[in-house]
């Protein structure tokens, strides 16, 4: 009886033992994870690029001003830029009011394959943000912005610290802390200084995807704080993960100078939310031009 007990307990230990090298085995590392992360980033720059989305975007500035706009997002990948998309605003209702010259500005601007260059980026992004309330100037304000941080050009000027696993939805997620330590930075203040970035990615392990991003910077000069989250759904229509919904803030402590001041206002803050849906492929060529211009 004493010969029969032995084995099995032998064996019940060699299983014990062998099973956690074998989990261990199985976990990717940081570095693995990150990797295909960026794998994923640049494809969903192709996957993603000329898609168009609805927008409803809520913004409320200081807790009394606010502003609701219905748009069509487009969003086009612009492969040797250093954003890797480009994303415009086209805003169709401003408070349930049809803005009067929007369709002859998107047909000046795609109906005629305009040549992108830089210039008309910079215009692009100006006429995404003309309807923005609040005293706080910004045009970062798109949703598929921090997935900057991941691409494969952007990844080594960040240090990245796993933080924890979390379920979202029915999706298993690495939690991933980064923070930007060398200019240039993905965003930028009024005075051109580079605003560091820190924050948050929720990445899928084993395929890279990002299921939610969280960015945050501050400008120490003006006393500003930036927030910015991002979350992602499956889209049938597309067969990817879309952003589902962009909430952000945007935060700024005055300084009183005399007495009266002091007693009046001390922050300005602007807060959004904006929520996606109608996915849908734009179809009019654009030529991208990454030349000087």
């Amino acid at each position: 009886m004493n010969g029969d007990r032995i084995p099995r307990l032998f064996t019940m230990a060699a299983i014990v033992a062998v099973f956690p090298l074998i989990s261990a085995a199985q976990e990717p590392t940081l570095e693995t994870v990150l990797e295909r992360a960026a794998a994923y980033v640049d494809r969903y720059q192709t996957d993603l690029g000329s898609v168009i989305a609805e927008e409803h975007y809520l913004q409320v500035s200081d807790g009394r001003l606010t502003r609701r706009m219905v748009s069509d997002l487009l969003v086009l990948s612009t492969p040797g830029l250093q954003e890797p998309w480009l994303a415009f605003r086209d805003v169709i209702k401003v408070d349930g009011k049809e803005v009067p010259d929007r369709q002859q500005r998107l047909e000046e601007l795609f109906l005629k394959s305009p040549r992108i260059t830089r210039q008309l980026r910079r215009r692009l992004m100006a006429e995404s943000a003309r309807f923005n309330i609040g005293a706080i100037t910004r045009n970062t304000n798109v949703p598929t912005m921090a997935l900057q941080v991941l691409s494969v050009t952007e990844q080594p000027r960040f240090e990245f610290r796993k933080d924890d696993n979390q379920r979202i939805g029915k999706i298993n997620t690495w939690e991933i802390e980064f923070e930007e330590n060398k200019p240039p930075a993905l965003i930028t203040g009024s005075n051109g200084k580079d605003l560091l970035g820190h924050g948050k990615v929720w990445i899928e392990p084993s395929t890279g995807r990002v299921i939610q991003t969280d960015f945050r910077t501050e400008d120490d000069s003006v006393d500003l704080e930036i927030e910015m989250r991002v979350t992602y759904r499956p889209d049938d229509t597309l067969g990817i993960l879309v952003p589902a919904k962009m909430t952000e803030r945007y935060l700024v402590r005055l300084r009183p100078i005399t007495t009266r001041e002091r007693l009046a206002r001390r922050t300005i803050e602007v807060n959004g939310e904006a929520t996606y849906s109608n996915f849908r492929r734009f179809l009019v060529e654009v030529t991208i031009d990454v030349g000087a211009g």
